[in-house]
């Protein structure tokens, strides 16, 4: 094979890696305020006497809080942990143990008996998973970060007694960051019909020879509205709905090389002199205009819409009990458009995700001096079909506990901590054939996924 044909091989290599990183990410972050996170995020009938009701039901910012003004910001930090059991070699691959923080922050203002007004900051989708550069899956991904913020301005009315309504306009950002290693025994080429791969000429499986990144942000806009309903002094009803959002994305991709290690002998097929390198053949690929020069990219992701209904129970002065529902339309995401300038290329790939339900149950008990003890439980399903289940986004079932308190610090200042504990059921990746003319998923999630992780909140409240 002439050297000019293994560098042709790259161009259509640096077309198809980008198609399987630009998926959105099927689950939600719900963390945004340490006290609704201790109670395993129910409370759309009862939210936290805090401005996170912007968030956690729009049409709680109005009535619950004494002062005018009312400010809130917090972190919630998320160590996760897992490993991927290889199906064939049985090897395991631990994900990096890094912990990465959520900020959110909210403030509100009273105008009036019936009226009030508010901006919150947060983030309800995003996704990261970490890694080693030595991952079988690393040819896939072997790092993903996704953060989609949104800014809220809202205003809630009380419309008759018992009866409150809060709406939202939310301006989305979005960014996405992929990176990941490209097989050289993977680059091949059509000769007299018949595809020659390098790995066929000796280059072993598993030699990288270039990183890849993939990097884009965009913006889009939806809306988010909530009722409050308060039956009785001692029973209440809440719901909420968080529109899609469409994020039109743009950005590049970046190619660098990797050393191979590889020394070529003399009479090899590449036609170059005994002692040369392959890094040497394949470097002209990473020149300007070249196979593997910086490209750019685009997309669109639906974020999907969720809908949120539940209950509060005042069983006596000291104890709140409150249970929610959650749908999540991920089947909005059924396929992924991906386009790649020079030469302008357009990648369909399959996702086919499903919709999730999540059941939340917790309790508020007040001690004390305004001392607060919190605590909950939730399950969901996971969106990911069986053949996406993969190193980006390795999700399922899960199940998670929660434990918090809220501390007076002093007449104005408040001060919320909260725990959760991640467990997800262990899953499967494996391959399924997608519909005609869509890109088949990648061999490389066929194993076991383990996966859990460590949540600590802190919130500060400020009443004034």
């Amino acid at each position: 094979m002439r050297r000019t044909a293994v560098l042709c091989a790259a161009s259509a290599l640096a077309v198809t890696i980008l198609a399987p990183h630009a998926r959105a990410q099927g689950f939600s972050v719900y963390e945004h305020d340490a006290c609704a996170m201790a109670r395993a995020g129910a409370g759309v009938a009862a939210p936290c006497n805090s401005a996170s009701a912007v968030f956690f039901n729009p049409a709680g910012v109005l009535g619950s809080l004494k002062q005018p003004w009312n400010f809130q910001a917090g972190v919630t930090l998320i160590a996760p942990r897992g490993s991927f059991t290889d199906s064939a070699s049985r090897t395991v691959t631990n994900l990096n143990k890094k912990t990465f923080p959520v900020p959110f922050g909210y403030l509100t203002r009273q105008l009036g008996p019936r009226l009030a007004a508010g901006i919150g900051v947060f983030a309800p989708y995003g996704l990261t998973t970490d890694w080693p550069t030595t991952s079988p899956g690393r040819y896939m991904a072997y790092k993903t970060s996704i953060a989609t913020f949104y800014v809220q301005p809202t205003v809630a009315a009380e419309l008759m007694p018992g009866l409150q309504l809060g709406v939202g306009v939310d301006y989305v950002h979005s960014t996405a960051q992929v990176h990941r290693r490209i097989d050289a025994s993977q680059v091949g080429e059509r000769v007299s019909g018949q595809t020659i791969y390098l790995s066929m000429l000796g280059v072993p499986a598993g030699t990288d020879f270039a990183d890849a990144v993939f990097d884009v942000s965009g913006n889009g806009w939806g809306g988010h509205a909530g009722v409050l309903v308060k039956l009785t002094d001692r029973i209440s009803l809440g719901a909420r709905y968080l529109s899609q959002v469409k994020v039109n994305f743009t950005g590049t991709a970046k190619f660098t090389p990797v050393p191979t290690g590889i020394t070529l002998a003399a009479g090899n097929p590449f036609g170059v002199p005994g002692g040369a390198t392959l890094d040497q053949v394949l470097s002209v690929g990473f020149l300007a205009d070249s196979a593997l020069s910086n490209r750019s990219a685009s997309t669109s992701v639906t974020m999907p819409w969720q809908v949120v209904a539940g209950v509060a129970l005042k069983v006596t002065r000291d104890l709140t009990l409150v249970g929610d529902w959650q749908y999540t339309n991920w089947a909005a995401f059924k396929t992924l458009d991906l386009k790649i300038s020079s030469p302008d290329t357009t990648i369909s790939e399959y996702e086919n995700y499903g919709n999730t339900n999540a059941f939340r149950v917790g309790f508020d008990w007040q001690g004390g001096g305004g001392f607060v003890i919190r605590g909950g439980f939730l399950t969901h399903n996971g969106a990911s079909p069986v053949e996406n289940v993969t190193q980006i986004l390795p999700e399922g079932r899960r199940y998670e506990g929660t434990i918090g308190v809220g501390i007076p610090v002093s007449a104005m200042l408040h001060l919320d901590l909260g725990y959760q504990y991640v467990k997800q059921l262990d899953r499967h990746g494996r391959v399924i054939d997608p519909p005609a003319g869509l890109t088949p998923t990648p061999a490389l999630n066929t194993g076991l996924f383990n996966f859990s992780a460590n949540l600590f909140s802190a919130s500060v409240a400020l009443a004034f």
